[in-house]
Formats: structure tokens, sequence, C-alpha cells
């Protein structure tokens, strides 16, 4: 008989003549379990059984015969699980809320997202746009709320950062995994959401982090920046509640909350001139940096800000309409808001400011962002009365609106405000620059006339700017979008318990998912201007458009798709306790996704993704307190819809150029739709009349070309494992984890960018480029004490090498964001140097998390928590421009050898003081520092050896770097520090819990 909090009544079965028992499908929780038989007395109880989600643990139990002595013996429940060959790592809420695992900035920084939290699995690092798990990218894992997948149907990115506030667990799958999980080759990361239960319970918290008490900031020093912009936090904080409880006892539970959170950081932009000699107006270089060397024009300095907001709010019903029968309706919005009204608004998929480069003015820099996630899902769990049948159905639906609008709150081709205006780019450098006072003022406070150029003595037209504008932003804000993003979920799983040479857990299911992405995007004013580095003349930069007849451009003022995706697929499995001895996992899952473009047509089909799982555990004790384990897996990646939209239904671009004696100002939108907009202000493309188009360029108006035999992207991980309970409530483990990629799906081109194709790096019709590789191995040793008798410890150390020339579904060069599509193997004439070392491969990670409570009567505790991470340093490259790619998208020497940022280190501790009213009221106040010694040291370099246009040359290496390519002419800020630690930050809590 099994009760708990979490379960509604109880559970009960009766166990085999063998007098084994198992009980599947229980929701994390605690629970007491009592044995009974007639011939055995009063039976025995085992209380406080802790489970975790995804988990087995084995617990014996002896009874004694009637008449004997009564004995009660307290032995807490075994923490190995006996039932998996997976590795990963699941942190509670106790953990949660006691550790400092999730810094206060960046994506859910705030919020507290649970995404934040999956950082401390022993394989997990933070990457641009998550937390990337065994050496992969972090759009390859699969994210589910209480089993409803929220990735972005789009992008693979996690749709939906929730609260830890609401959650019972996270928990992270990072290799091993059986057939039940599919369709990503990263990690499976899974919320558990809180639930009601009979008694009522809930709590009110509030958390601040002021930026004036933040440490002091190393700022990275530019060679030459006539603008520096310091990014600082003003704060972030967020509040909220939750409530759960019964409605009916053991038949209607209900559970509730809402929290708000508010992120707001400075970005102080000040004004330099450059120290020129005073007789010959020449920069003056410093010695030991070769940097220009720049002094800060007094009264220049101008504050904005960069803030925004989120609402989250969580219900749930619970209802048992029978007998072993359950229904869970969870619902969760999630709206959030930044910029606009003078400020600059968050990019959703970093948590950052949109921009820290205020290299232009505010109406072409700033956005106003309006992001929305919605999910709703229907479950029904029921179970047989003998248990051994047990079935799981669920309905889901994920829905996303992400908006991105001028600052003036215009939205994309609404034709009125700023989203009417053209932007353009100014970039001259040939013969000088701009100077920084044709596009701004200096600022009120400024002395006049600080930014005059030197002049000859004695002379009036040679001059020297002393406040260049290396590149200028103005007009209109550029790229505009507004997407809305559906995934329709149905998914039924039976679970059946069966004897045949021991005992057999057999499970199967089927799943269904339909993906939807609506896609328009598109230019301010319809028009992204460039102007050329001699300028002489604008370039139509980005721009939709296509030709109906020679020279005659239809210009789109917004590219409108709509694509979809539909995947159905499923699997068996078996976990065999063959002789109750040795447990067999084995299955198999199946999975066919297709992808429709924006004609409704279909664009590529992915079918017979067939993907067997197998792993061996033994447990020595055979009492569940240690195993030893080994898997092999494999993975199939779903394929976001980003790629329909974008190569299967076109992308029609036009070009044409001006000449800036005619179309001088192309940001006024009078000029932009008058002069600039006729072809007496254009220059002709080609000369001779070999072809019908004489002023315009037209580029990308069909679909990409999809090899037929296209096959899925595939991963396979092999997975050894060993655990041995050495303390109760403590296990200590080793796991060794190789894991590799045996196929991707990239575009490619043979001529350069003029055509392109979709298939297989090294197979099909793309046989003669290189075969896609990346390659982890990992050995990790770890340690993991529960919460029991007042503290908990978990610590891991792990060392890896990651290798291969693709990361996964982003570029972290460039921060390219295009799964499926990135430029990885587009161009023949980049492909040399890009096997190495990844920008994942960190040799040595350590990571110590603890935490304890100082009970000092009855009433009152004091809290104490800490986390200790060391990270060995990351490859940095040499990278190039490409004359069609642009900056950092050539390999100089053989990727991630040029060098190697320093170690890393970081201290966070948590202290507090709790006081107890009653049994089940709480008031507790806690602070968090994190980064207490205030390290500052560097964590990314910048990596753009050169600007000039450069091709690759294969076996280059760092020592000849410089003879090999004579002709770059070198960035000055090469291998200077881009970014440092964040400083010093405290948090502050209040919470009440009931």
């Amino acid at each position: 008989i099994v009760t708990g909090e979490k379960i509604q009544g109880e559970r009960v079965m009766t166990t085999d003549v063998s007098g084994l028992y198992r009980l599947p499908n229980l929701p994390v929780g605690e629970y007491n379990l009592t044995v009974l038989h007639k011939d055995y007395g009063e039976g025995k109880q085992r209380k406080g059984i802790k489970l975790r989600g995804g988990a087995t643990i084995r617990i014996d139990i002896s009874l004694m015969p009637a008449g004997g002595d009564k004995r009660t013996i307290e032995v807490p429940a075994p923490t190995v699980d006996v039932g998996s060959s997976s590795t990963g790592m699941s942190v509670d809420k106790e953990m949660a809320r006691r550790v400092p695992i999730a810094a206060p900035t960046g994506k859910g920084g705030a919020n507290r997202s649970f995404e934040a939290i999956a950082e401390a699995t022993p394989t997990a690092a933070n990457d641009t746009y998550g937390t990337s798990v065994a050496g992969t990218t972090s759009p390859e894992n699969k994210y589910q709320i209480d089993g409803l997948s929220v990735n972005d149907p789009g992008f693979g990115l996690n749709g939906t950062p929730l609260t830890v506030e609401f959650l019972e667990q996270v928990s992270v799958e990072s290799g091993g995994y059986m057939p039940e999980y599919g369709r990503a080759t990263g990690g499976i990361v899974n919320a558990t959401t809180k639930s009601g239960s009979n008694d009522f319970h809930g709590g009110v918290w509030g958390y601040f982090t002021p930026g004036g008490l933040e440490g002091q900031r190393k700022y990275p020093v530019r060679d030459g920046s006539t603008l520096q912009t310091q990014n600082t936090l003003g704060w972030l904080g967020d509040a909220g509640f939750d409530i759960g409880g019964r409605i009916i006892k053991d038949k209607l539970w209900f559970y509730g909350g809402v929290q708000v959170s508010r992120s707001v950081y400075k970005l102080s932009t000040s004004w330099n001139r450059t120290i020129v000699d005073p007789n010959t107006g020449m920069p003056v270089t410093d010695p030991d940096t070769t940097y220009r060397l720049t002094e800060r024009i007094p009264g220049s300095t101008v504050v904005r800000k960069a803030q925004g907001t989120t609402v989250q709010a969580l219900g749930k019903l619970t209802y048992a309409p029978a007998k072993n029968h359950t229904l869970e309706l969870l619902g969760i919005y999630a709206p959030s808001v930044s910029g606009g009204n003078g400020t600059y608004g968050l990019n959703a998929r970093t948590g950052n400011p949109e921009t820290t480069s205020l290299q232009g003015d505010y109406n072409a820099l700033a956005h106003r962002y309006n992001d929305s996630a919605t999910d709703v899902q229907l479950k029904w769990l029921a179970n047989s009365d003998d248990q051994k049948w047990n079935f799981d159905t669920t309905l889901g639906w994920h829905h996303q609106v992400n908006q991105r609008m001028a600052a003036d709150g215009s939205s994309l081709a609404s034709g009125s405000g700023l989203s009417n205006v053209p932007g353009v780019i100014y970039r001259q450098n040939n013969p000088s620059y701009h100077a920084l006072t044709d596009f701004a003022e200096l600022p009120p406070g400024a002395m006049a006339g600080a930014c005059d150029p030197w002049m000859a003595p004695g002379q009036l037209i040679d001059a020297s700017t002393v406040c260049p504008a290396t590149t200028w932003s103005t007009g209109g804000p550029g790229f505009l979008w507004d997407r809305k993003l559906d995934r329709f979920q149905a998914r039924s799983m039976v679970t059946r318990l069966a004897r045949g040479a021991g005992h057999h857990l057999i499970k199967g299911g089927l799943d269904f998912e339909y993906m939807g992405y609506s896609s328009a995007r598109g230019y301010s004013g319809g028009t992204l201007y460039r102007e050329s580095t001699s300028g002489s003349f604008f370039q139509d930069y980005r721009q939709y458009g296509y030709l109906t007849s020679p020279d005659q451009a239809v210009i789109l003022d917004a590219l409108r798709w709509n694509v979809r995706s539909t995947t159905i697929g499923g699997f068996v499995q078996d976990s065999w306790a063959i002789m109750d001895k040795v447990t067999l996992n084995a299955g198999v899952r199946y999975d066919a996704q297709h992808l429709f473009g924006g004609d409704g047509a279909l664009a590529m089909a992915l079918p017979n993704q067939v993907a067997p799982r197998v792993g061996l555990i033994w447990d020595p004790t055979q009492s569940g307190k240690s195993k030893l384990a080994i898997n092999y897996a494999r993975y199939f990646q779903s394929i976001p819809l980003n790629l329909a939209d974008r190569a299967g239904s076109g992308e029609p671009g036009s070009i044409s150029f001006h000449d800036v004696d005619g179309c001088m100002n192309p940001a006024d939108v009078d000029m932009h739709t008058g002069v600039c907009n006729d072809n007496s202000a254009r220059l002709p493309l080609f000369a001779g009349d070999t072809t019908p188009d004489y002023y315009w360029y037209h580029y990308g108006a069909a679909k990409t070309a999809i090899d037929p035999n296209l096959k899925p992207q595939t991963s396979d991980d092999i997975v050894a494992l060993a655990e041995y309970e050495i303390f109760p409530d403590g296990r200590l483990g080793v796991q060794y984890t190789h894991r590799w990629l045996t196929r991707v799906i990239e575009d490619m081109s043979r001529d350069e960018a003029t055509t392109y194709f979709i298939g297989n790096p090294g197979y099909g019709i793309a046989r003669d480029f290189p075969k896609a590789t990346r390659v982890y191995d990992a050995a990790v040793f770890f340690l993991e004490k529960r919460f029991t008798d007042h503290w908990l410890l978990t610590g891991s150390y792990t060392l890896s090498w990651l290798r291969g020339n693709i990361a996964g579904l982003f570029r972290p060069e460039t921060g390219q964001l295009d799964p499926g599509i990135n430029s990885d193997f587009d161009l023949i004439s980049l492909l040399d140097n890009r096997t190495g070392y990844l920008a994942g491969d960190t040799r040595h990670v350590l990571k110590v998390f603890s935490a304890g409570e100082i009970v000092v009567d009855n009433k009152n505790a004091v809290l104490l928590g800490g986390a200790f991470r060391a990270r060995s340093g990351q490859p940095v490259n040499a990278l190039g421009s490409h004359p069609l790619y642009g900056s950092g998208e050539a390999f100089l020497v053989e990727r991630g050898t040029y060098d190697r940022t320093p170690w890393t280190f970081g201290i966070d501790t948590n202290v507090g003081y709790s006081h107890r009213f009653s049994k089940d009221v709480v008031l507790s106040v806690t602070m968090d520092i994190f980064n207490v010694a205030n390290f500052q040291q560097v964590i990314a370099v910048d990596q753009n050896y050169t600007f000039s246009d450069v091709v690759p040359i294969k076996g280059a290496t760092k020592d000849d770097i410089e003879s090999m390519y004579p002709d770059a002419e070198k960035n000055p800020n090469f291998g200077n520090p881009i970014a440092y630690q964040r400083p010093r930050m405290f948090r502050f809590g209040v919470r009440l819990t009931f």
C-alpha cells in the first residue's frame, strides 16, 4: 500500500508468489510504503521514501511472523536508480531554493527559469541560447513541462522558460535514455510542476537584485572607439505567490500561482576623442597595446535603459473521477514585453539587452518586443485494479507569439511611424571615416567643439578626424518580424507488468505532433541600405522583392509564409529483470517527420527514423544500493520549422546600387520613395548587353533543392556507469560517455552561393563534401547526497574532449541560429581548417553545490548554501572575412588551436534565517552572493584576426599565420578581451510558506 501527498487516496497491489512488486508511474514526491500479510501480524511500514522523476528505486521489506516481538526500525530508502542505465541529474525544489545555482543575469535570470537550473548537471554548460548537454547545443535539447514539449517550433529553443517556483523538480537526462524519449540529439530537460493535495499549502515570495551593489566591473578596451558603452545592471527581481489544496478530498485538487519579474539594465555611453600628434595629426598609439589612445570628453556620458517585464501564471486541476483514474488539466500563460518609450529591448533568446554597442540613433537600434507562451495539457492516467496495467494519454498545445516592432510601437508593414522609415548603415573608411558629429550632436554637457577635426598649423584644408564613426546606423529600425508558432501533441502509452524468466516492465506508445509557423518578416521602409566603404554609393543591403520583367522590380514590405510539419512516432521497450539479478533495458523508437513549405507542398521528408536502444544493469548488492550499467542509444533530431520557412519556401531578394550624388539621404522617406527609387540615381550592375537586367540583381526566389535520398540528423552514444550508496541518502559514482554525430542536415553550394542544395554532408549528392563530425568523450566522477538530516551535497568533476567540424544547430562563432541551414558547409572555399576543437570543448569542469540548516531551536534555523565552479579555458580561433559571407566565417588555422581562454573560478553563497510560526507556517529571509570574490577573468576574446577577405589555407598554424596571409590587415583588437566574468551580485529574498 503506497500513500503520499501527491496521489489521491492510495495505490494498492498484491505481490507475486516470489514477493516481487512494482508500482510504476508515481509522481515525484515523498511516500509511505506499507506491506501487509494475514500471517504476519501488523506488517511493516517504511516512511519518507523520496522518489525522483523517472527513477526506479528498490525497497526490500522482510515481515516477521505474527506473535513475535514488535520492533520499529527506521531505514532510509535507497538512492540508486537500479532500473535505468541513463545519465543525468535531478534538481528538486529544496536544492533549487537553498543552493545559488542560477545567477540573476541573462536568460532566465530574473524569474529563475528551469533551464537555468539545468546547468547544475555534470555535463551541462551555458551556451549562447540556453544550456548545452554532453557536447551538444541548446536547441538540440527537448524541453518538457509535465511531459509537454515546449520547444520553440521555429528554432528549437526553450519556448516557455517557466520559473522554478512552480516546480517540484527539474530532471535532465543527458544520455542513455529509453525509447519513450525521442526527437532530440541533446538532453531531455523535464520540469515537473507542483500539484494540489488534501492539505492547503502555498507561499508568497519576493527576490531583488540591486545593481548598485554590484562589484567593480572590468570593461573591455577597444582600439579607437569614439563611443564606448558600459552595460551594468540597474536591478532585477521577481515577486509572486502560489497556492494549492483540495476542492473535494481525495477527489479534486487544485494548484495555481502567479509571478511577475522585471529586468532593468543601464547602458552608459560616453564620447571619446582620438589623441593626435599636434604637429602631424597622426593618432598617438600605446606602445604596449598598439591601441590608438583616446580620452573621454567630459560631460559626454548619456545613460539609457534596456528593460523588460514578464508575467507567468499557472493553473492545474487534478481530478479522480473513479478508482484508479486521474485527470490532470494544466494551463500556463507567460507574456513578456520589453523596450520602447525611450528604452531598449531585451533579446528573448539570451535575456540580455538587444544591443550593447550603441553605434547609431536610438530609432535605428531600439525595438519593442512582445513575446508570449501559452501551454495547455489534458492528461488521463489509469491503472488496473491489480496495478499491472497502466495507461497514460495526453493532449497538449504549445503556442508562441514573437513580435519585434519599432521603438514607437509601429509594427511590420504598418505603413506608419518608424516601421515606414528605411534603415541606413554608414561605414565609409576610405579615404577616411565619417566624423561622428556628421550624424549626432555632442551631448549637452560636453564642451562645444570637443570633436572638431585637427587642422594642420596655418592651413585650412588638411584635417584629421578625432571623433571617427567606424559604423553608424540611422533611419528606421531595420529587421522586424511577427511570428506565431503552434505545436499540437497527442500521445498515449501503456505499461504492463509481466512475468517470464524474471519480471518485465513492458511499455509502448504512439504519439503525433503537428507544428505550425506563421512567419512575417521584413525591413522598415522595405529596405535596409548600406553605404559602400568608399562612401560613393548605397547598396540595397537587405530587401525582399522580385522582378516582373527586365529591370522592373516589385519591393515587398514583408515576406509572409505559413509552413508546417507533421511527425508520427511510436516506441516499444522492455525493462526485464532477468531472474531478478540483472536488468536488461531494450527497445526501439520510430519517427517520421514531414515538413511543408510556404506553398503547402511537401518540402522535406524524413521517414525511417529507427532508433534502437539497449542497456544492461547489475546491482552487485542485490539490495538497491549499487549498480553497474552500460548503454547504447541512437537519437534523431526533430528539424525546426525555420528550415521550411526559409529554404523550403524561398526568400526572394533584390539588390540595386544608388549613386550618393542622387540618393543623398535614403533614410528620408520622401527621398527613399522618390529619387532613390528611380533608375536615374541607380548605378549599372554590369557592363555590356549580355544581361537583360541593367540595374537589378535578383536572388533566392526558388526553394532550395533537396537531396531525394536525404537522411535524418542522427547521433549515437555509449554510456557506462557505476554507482554505490556510500552512506544513507548519498551515492558515489563514475560514468563515461562517448557520443558522436552520424549524419547532419545542412545546406551547401558548389558554385560559391549562386545555387544551394540541402543534403547530408559526406553522403548522397553531397558525398564530395566532408562528413559532418562531432565527437564528445567525457569521464564524470560525482557524489550526491540529497537533502536529509538538514544538509545536502552534490559535486562532480568532468574530464572531456569535444572535436569536430560542426557545433550543432547554431554557430557559436557568429551566433547564427538557422538549424539545418547554418553556414558550416555552405561554401567550398570555406571548408579548410574547420575540423578541430569545437567551441564547447572544456577539458576540466568542477562543480560543487551544498546547503545546510543549523537548527537554533524548534522555531528558528540558520540557512546556509554554496556553490563552487572551476572551468578550464575554451578554444580560441583565428577568423577571417569572406567576400560573400562577411566576418567570422573563414578559419585561418585549424579550428580551436590558436589559443585558449584562461581558467575561470566562481564562488557563490547563500545565507538565510527562518522562523517557524506554527507547524506549517514559516518565514525565511535569504541573501545570495554570486561571485563572492569578484573574479574578473576573461571569458571571451575577439577571434576576428582580420576583417579582410581571405581564403583559408590548409595547414596554416599560429606560428606562420602572418606569413601565410600577408595581405590580411590584422585586426588590432584580435585576441583581446570582449567579455569578463559577471561581477559580484547580491540577491535578497523573503518567503512565507504555509
